[in-house]
């Protein structure tokens, strides 16, 4: 049976896992210098766009396009769960952020990482670096938080258009012949960043969540009238 992203096969090779300890009390860890910024969301926020319509169809068009993944690969409905628009949202604004930053930061886009956080409990995406010697310090992320409206109004517009548009715009994810379930709004144009960087491999991104694209889909959560520093707070 092909595991939850379904690319290799479980090896029936008769190989127990030595236990760390008798009686495990640790983990093994590991420590890092680094820094990074912290954007939190306002959870009324996201609430409110998430009732909207056009939200709830874009919401469907995805998880469409995610069904049609799992049966492509293999893998049964109740094996895994659609992560939601809001996590999509998220993702996909931090990916155009990490690529916006990294132009003055003084990493390259390949360093930086990121952690997204959607939940009941709140949410948030993190930007961050690290290494186990002190390359991982320089201070440019630290400075990109004094500054976070400045870096998401370059975010936001390198969003609105795509080098790939309107083909990137119009891309449904549910779409056999490309063969891209796990993308909506998303291309090496626009979205696309190294695998390093991104927690989900590039997968579940579509920046028509985060802004209106040429397509029109009317799901944008930053509306094109109001500035970014009225809707997060750093």
């Amino acid at each position: 049976m092909p595991n939850i992203e379904g690319e290799i096969d479980e090896l029936a090779i008769n190989v127990r896992r030595a236990a760390l300890d008798f009686e495990t009390k640790w983990i093994p860890a590991i420590e890092n210098k680094g820094e990074g910024v912290f954007i939190s969301f306002h959870k009324q926020v996201m609430d409110q766009w998430f009732k909207r319509d056009t939200v709830k169809k874009r919401a469907e068009d995805l998880n469409r396009g995610f069904l049609k993944w799992l049966d492509s690969k293999g893998i049964p409905r109740d094996k895994a769960a659609f992560p939601g628009v809001k996590y999509i949202m998220l993702h996909s604004l931090s990916h155009l952020l990490i690529t916006a930053v990294s132009l003055e930061c003084g990493y390259a886009a390949s360093a930086i990482r990121e952690r997204i956080y959607a939940s009941d409990y709140g949410y948030g995406i993190l930007l961050y670096t690290g290494s186990s010697g002190s390359e991982g310090t320089l201070g440019g992320l630290v400075e990109v938080g004094r500054h976070i409206d400045y870096h998401l109004g370059k975010a936001l517009a390198l969003g609105r258009l795509c080098s790939n548009d309107p083909v990137c715009a119009q891309h449904e994810p549910d779409n056999p012949r490309e063969e891209r379930f796990l993308h909506g709004s998303a291309c090496h144009g626009c979205l696309l960043i190294a695998e390093t960087s991104c927690e989900r491999r590039n997968q579940f991104l579509d920046r028509a969540l985060v802004v209106d694209t040429v397509e029109e889909l009317d799901a944008a959560f930053f509306p094109d009238d109001i500035f970014p520093d009225d809707l997060v707070t750093s």
